[in-house]
């Protein structure tokens, strides 16, 4: 079974991530869930994130795999769903991680936002 991460618990813990640029990989949204994403991991997972909601054409149901040979750390992220707040279009990712010393992924759901500027960022509500 999954090992399941409360929404409220992820959101808290994004809230600094949210004015981060997509692309700062220093920032580690999932750092204080009980495990740490290495530089190159957090890179791998945002490249293959951006592939689902950077372009409209991607349908719900899209999957992206991303692997890192040098920490053994690797997963999923699946478009799950599209909608808009707050007059923004939104893409919820579903990111199913597995680390190299853990038995069972983690699961974190996470809703990207193109913001009037242009960049997407993490949604906290």
């Amino acid at each position: 079974m999954l090992c399941k991460i409360n929404a409220a618990l992820l959101v808290a813990v994004l809230v600094a991530f949210v004015t981060a640029s997509p692309h700062t990989y220093a920032a580690n949204p999932f750092k204080k869930s009980g495990f740490q994403l290495d530089e190159s991991d957090l890179a791998l997972l945002t490249a293959a994130a951006e592939k689902l909601y950077i372009s409209d054409g991607v349908k719900v149901g899209a999957v992206e795999d991303w692997s890192n040979p040098e920490t053994g750390s690797g997963g999923t992220v699946r478009l799950t769903r599209k909608h808009e707040y707050k007059g923004m279009p939104c893409r919820e990712l579903q990111h199913d991680i597995e680390l190299k010393h853990t038995k069972e992924p983690y699961r974190f759901t996470l809703d990207r936002c193109k913001t009037p500027d242009g960049e997407w960022k993490i949604l906290a509500r």
